[in-house]
């Protein structure tokens, strides 16, 4: 059975940013930079506020830029609230509300952050300026794959699941270790953090809890994408990464083809979409931060010439 805890009855060290209260439920907000329009990094599965870590040091530079941790992850509360992508788009609402946060945002939103960031954009168009989907997660492709491949991709999906729950137990227990998740850690991030980072991965049965249940609502997060329909003319970036890191098996190569494909139709939600590939892996922001910025610096400008 799923335990969620307060995060500030967990062993997590001192949050990098603030804790805001929302609605009662503790939120971790990182905050870099001065001007306008604020970037909102909205994260991808798993991913935490440290993993934005120089990148959005270096975006800071032009702008004013804030990451914030999704409920159930590192130094913020777990929710009530199930955990498909509307319900987390929801709480990305109240996060600004509880932050008096009024002016229009740019959203850089990253893999499983995509479907978030799409959906908030969809409900609140007044409060969204520019939408940027980086390598994020394309509705209609797990919906996809498990129709094409109905004895292999429900079964891998699953038995992430599995290893994320027995991941969330031990860490309850306080007997998961560094070498139960070593395939799971981001080096550059535990290379800037060390034992900080590894805290939030080892101490955190959230952590783990939440991933398992995004996992559970995958389907109908791709349901709640889709149903939301087109954007209007809303600026929207969508970069998509070239590289191909899926593995040679045909299997493999049929799901990245699908992802980018994916991917690149994303663009047709705005009509002022476009595409951008970069060759990178799936952390452009990591692999190819200069690029991502670019990419951000050129969505500012065009919202400033709008307004002129």
């Amino acid at each position: 059975m799923t335990s969620f805890h307060r995060s500030a009855s967990l062993d997590l060290g001192d949050p990098l940013g603030d804790i805001i209260d929302v609605g009662g439920r503790r939120v971790h907000v990182v905050t870099m930079g001065r001007g306008a329009p604020t970037v909102w990094l909205e994260n991808g599965w798993l991913g935490t506020t440290l993993g934005w870590g120089s990148f959005q040091a270096a975006l800071a530079a032009h702008t004013r830029v804030c990451a914030y941790d999704r409920a159930g992850i590192a130094y913020s509360d777990p929710s009530t609230s199930d955990r498909s992508a509307q319900s987390e788009a929801d709480e990305f609402a109240a996060l600004l509300d509880a932050l008096g946060e009024t002016e229009p945002i740019i959203i850089l939103a990253w893999s499983g952050g995509g479907p978030v960031a799409q959906i908030f954009a969809a409900d609140h168009p007044e409060r969204v300026a520019g939408l940027i989907l980086m390598d994020g997660i394309p509705p209609g492709y797990d919906l996809w794959a498990t129709q094409t491949y109905p004895n292999r991709y429900p079964r891998e999906r699953f038995e992430r699941m599995e290893l994320a729950r027995r991941f969330a137990e031990k860490a309850a227990a306080k007997s998961l270790t560094k070498e139960d998740i070593a395939e799971w850690i981001t080096p550059a991030t535990l290379e800037q953090y060390g034992d900080r980072y590894l805290k939030l991965l080892l101490n955190n049965p959230n952590y783990w809890w939440t991933y398992y249940w995004q996992n559970q609502y995958i389907i109908a997060s791709d349901a709640q994408a889709r149903s939301k329909g087109k954007l209007g003319d809303l600026p929207l970036t969508v970069i998509v990464a070239t590289q191909d890191c899926w593995g040679d098996e045909p299997y493999s190569q049929s799901l990245g083809r699908m992802w980018r494909a994916l991917q690149y139709s994303q663009a047709r939600l705005s009509t002022r979409g476009m595409a951008l590939s970069v060759e990178a892996g799936h952390a452009l922001f990591r692999d190819r931060p200069e690029a991502v910025i670019s990419a951000a610096l050129d969505m500012i400008e065009t919202i400033a010439a709008q307004k002129k």
